[in-house]
């Protein structure tokens, strides 16, 4: 048994796993009956969300998973012990100086070992997050891993290559969807001859076959220069969490747009992305978001759990707004550290209203309604930012007005093209 077995384990599927399910409003897992049961992994996922990539991945799959996290984040002792207790391994960069790269000898090799036992290992083959919805250059790092476990057992390791597709319906905020899209399994002996043949051939191959399989896993925009366009229409527009997320329906309607759009309508959705980049407005802010009957009935639930968990979301908040330069990251800090300060924190109340003489059943009470009530946090807490954000709108209209009817009149255009194109 792997020394950090138990406790890996235990945070995985028993922390982590029920976290998510409370963080996320829905979870969708597909082709998971797909991977092979016996033999070691190479989980290749696109790259959109930081550290929640890795946990939907690794809670949602059997196999004893190891990660290759970039090196930055082990600069702290605690942080370093932390993120090995978690299966996280650190693999360097060429921005962290040629000495350090020399360093992920050792890692792949480890890594290789892993494998060798049947377990698993998660890669980010695009090397770095970003928000957007395309499948970007995969780097080479995971073929070396792949090709060098077979090599080293004589084409016997039975490695199979899986590719991920990762799919948000925010990649900011709680409360929304996501879909996991697991691909077909790449088995590893399949590129034997030609690997034999020509190495850089075979790697060329392995990248071509996975990032085919990655770009009908998620959306893809191909063309990054008509990117604000895509992203205006299909995201900002959408009020259908489930097609957004839905790779299949997803791609189909970014080619119903590739097929439809003029030099025009490029140049507003340009023209409306760049307003709300440079003045942080946003276009659901203008359409105004819709909510269920349900949502004002368990209005007063929700407001108890907007204060009863004010004070341990403050130091989130403050890190965010204050401390993390990389947005990529936001939603990771509130995830992670949500899933430490809120259940902390009640367990505090419930500790002071133990000594302040309350009967156990009424504390008792209180951690249930608590629990329960969470969901609902992020839904009051937006209703009053976009309280906020209307206010703010209506000041961009004063200040701003020629960019403000630019935006508002953009929008427009843009939500006619869109029900024309995806007719």
């Amino acid at each position: 048994m792997r020394k950090n077995w138990l406790w890996y384990q235990t945070f995985r599927f028993l922390i982590v796993k029920t976290g998510l399910r409370i963080f996320y409003k829905k979870i969708i897992i597909t082709n998971s009956d797909k991977l092979p049961k016996k033999s070691p992994i190479l989980f290749v996922p696109n790259h959109q969300n930081s550290f929640m990539d890795a946990l939907l991945v690794a809670t949602h799959t059997k196999p004893f998973i190891y990660f290759l996290t970039r090196a930055k984040a082990f600069e702290s002792k605690f942080q370093a012990f932390l993120l090995k207790s978690w299966n996280m391994l650190p693999v360097y960069r060429v921005r962290d100086g040629f000495s350090s790269v020399q360093k992920n000898n050792e890692i792949f090799d480890r890594c290789v070992q892993y494998l060798d036992r049947n377990d698993a290992i998660l890669i980010f083959p695009e090397a770095s997050h970003d928000h957007k919805r395309r499948v970007r250059p995969l780097s080479k790092g995971f073929t070396r891993i792949a090709f060098d476990a077979e090599l080293r057992k004589d084409w016997n390791m039975d490695l199979y290559v899986v590719p991920v597709g990762m799919n948000y319906s925010e990649h900011l905020n709680s409360r929304n969807k996501v879909h996991v899209a697991f691909g077909e399994p790449i088995k590893m002996t399949k590129f034997r001859e030609l690997y034999e043949q020509d190495e850089r051939e075979a790697v060329t191959a392995l990248k071509e076959e996975v990032s085919e399989q990655l770009t009908t896993l998620t959306m893809h925009v191909q063309n990054l220069d008509h990117y604000p366009l895509y992203h205006v229409v299909l995201d900002d527009l959408e009020y259908k969490q489930e097609d957004l997320i839905d790779p299949k329906k997803a791609n189909a309607n970014v080619a119903r747009i590739t097929q439809k759009m003029t030099t025009e309508t490029l140049e507003t959705g340009k023209q409306v992305y760049d307003i709300s980049k440079e003045f942080g407005i946003k276009v659901k802010t203008v359409l105004g978001r819709k909510r269920s009957v349900l949502f004002y009935l368990l209005l007063p639930f929700a407001f108890f759990s907007w204060v009863n968990n004010l004070i341990p979301y403050q130091p989130i908040r403050k890190l965010i707004a204050d401390v993390i330069k990389d947005h990529v990251f936001d939603v990771s800090i509130k995830f992670l550290i949500a899933l430490f300060f809120f259940p902390g924190f009640w367990m505090l109340i419930s500790f002071i209203l133990w000594l302040a003489g309350v009967p156990s059943e009424w504390i008792w009470g209180y951690l249930g309604v608590s629990i329960l009530t969470v969901p609902l946090f992020k839904q009051f807490n937006l209703m009053i930012r976009e309280s906020k954000e209307k206010k703010q709108l209506q000041a961009f209209k004063a200040s701003n007005p020629e960019e403000y009817d630019t935006f508002v009149s953009g929008i427009k255009k843009l939500n006619e093209f869109r029900a024309e194109a995806l007719q």
